[in-house]
């Protein structure tokens, strides 16, 4: 159970944040490099490309990881500029 839910983890982190963004691989990688654990630590009896677990997330940001902290930062910011654009 735990290896399927890491599987679609890898595969659909993104999608809990919003539709990635062109160009911004690297971003989605370090969310899936940084967060995995935290995700099962802390959301893992979540759908992984649900919203429930960015509100999750967002619940528990004080206890996140400060890498998976510093991946969802970087990602939100290139989120917001890929929308200016």
């Amino acid at each position: 159970m735990i290896g399927r839910t890491l599987f679609a983890l890898v595969l659909t982190t993104g999608a809990a944040w919003a539709a990635p963004a062109p160009g911004q691989p690297a971003d989605r990688d370090a969310l899936r490099q940084h967060c995995t654990g935290d995700y099962l630590s802390f959301c893992g009896d979540l759908a992984p490309d649900g919203p429930e677990v960015r509100a999750c997330f967002k619940t528990n940001k004080a206890k996140l990881s400060p890498g998976c902290q510093a991946a969802i930062t970087s990602y939100t910011k290139a989120q917001k500029r890929a929308d200016l654009r």
